[in-house]
């Protein structure tokens, strides 16, 4: 019976003499689940993947892929397609020959390559550049077809280090885009990045690294429910300047932990109260006379919980 465990890491730990790259990872990726490994630059992403499959020996622990030990089978990392680090496409060629040439290393046949070659080159919108020479590709456009050499072989489980790192705004649009389709035929992602909220959108779970370890992992809405963050933050904008005595009567009110003025137009809550309550401060501005402009709320996120736990962290 397939394992329904995708991705399992325990203990890993790999050090270059005195240095501890990473220390004691542990990480669970179920079949079908889409995982984002975050932290800072330095943190030991790519190590960690790099262990995962199999690119470098870890000092101690062990990875299984579908319950396959990854050091004793060969076979594990067969339906595993990964892009670590910063690869190119091969240049001087196009799209179609590069996925002909990587097919024939699979051991496809021609009708197979041909197939798939549609398949993953429509599915990271790059079928209608197939013939030209990726020489003139923009980074977007070799990011994605280095990601459809992954995808060529049909796998299961998908490992991706910082997919759109150097991208612009467009091309990491576009990265995400194609990472959202995968949901869709049932696979499994590993995925590290820096951006936080790049994991908020892709994820449903995320494992945090700082230092080489995992400072915290699981599900990504309960992991920041149970953040300790419960509260939300309250912007509320005005048409005429707030009176002093209508600031002073919200900041007092149930459910405000603390107000501050942004200028005379706008008042800032750290709000732990209900709905009932937010209604009141709504009905203290429009009482005001003020004109209740826009009246905004942003609850805990990823990127409040991260800040939390590395609080008084150096830059």
């Amino acid at each position: 019976m397939e394992s329904e465990i995708a991705i399992e890491a325990e203990h890993l730990t790999k050090t270059y003499g005195n240095f501890t790259a990473i220390s004691d990872i542990n990480l669970t990726v179920k079949r079908g689940e889409f995982m984002g490994l975050v932290g800072p630059n330095g943190a030991g992403k790519s190590t960690t993947l790099k262990a995962i499959t199999g690119l470098l020996k870890p000092t101690s622990g062990t990875v299984r892929i579908s319950g396959v030990d990854i050091s004793d089978h060969r076979h594990a990392m067969e339906h595993v397609g990964c892009v670590i680090e910063t690869p190119e496409p091969y240049p001087g060629f196009t799209p179609s020959e590069i996925m002909e040439y990587i097919g024939r290393i699979y051991g496809m046949s021609p009708r197979e390559i041909e197939i798939r070659s549609r398949d993953v080159l429509e599915s990271v919108r790059m079928w209608e550049w197939r013939g030209k020479n990726v020489s003139g590709f923009s980074k977007g456009m070799r990011q994605r077809i280095v990601l459809a050499q992954a995808l060529l072989p049909n796998p299961d489980i998908i490992i991706l280090d910082e997919p759109t790192s150097g991208l612009d705004p467009r091309g990491m649009v576009e990265m995400r885009n194609v990472l959202k389709g995968l949901k869709s035929r049932d696979r499994t992602l590993l995925i590290s990045t820096h951006i936080l909220s790049e994991v908020s959108e892709l994820c449903g779970s995320v494992a945090m690294i700082r230092d080489g370890r995992v400072i915290a992992s699981g599900d990504v809405s309960t992991l920041v429910h149970g953040s300790g963050r419960n509260g939300s933050t309250l912007s509320v904008g005005t048409l005429k300047p707030i009176p002093a005595e209508t600031f002073k009567l919200i900041s007092e009110m149930e459910g405000v932990n603390s107000a501050e003025m942004q200028g005379e137009f706008t008042m800032v809550l750290d709000f732990l109260g209900t709905p009932d309550q937010q209604a009141a401060i709504a009905r203290a501005v429009f009482d005001s006379g003020a004109g209740l402009l826009f009246f905004n709320e942003k609850g805990a996120t990823l990127e409040t919980m991260y800040m939390d736990l590395t609080e008084g962290d150096s830059p």
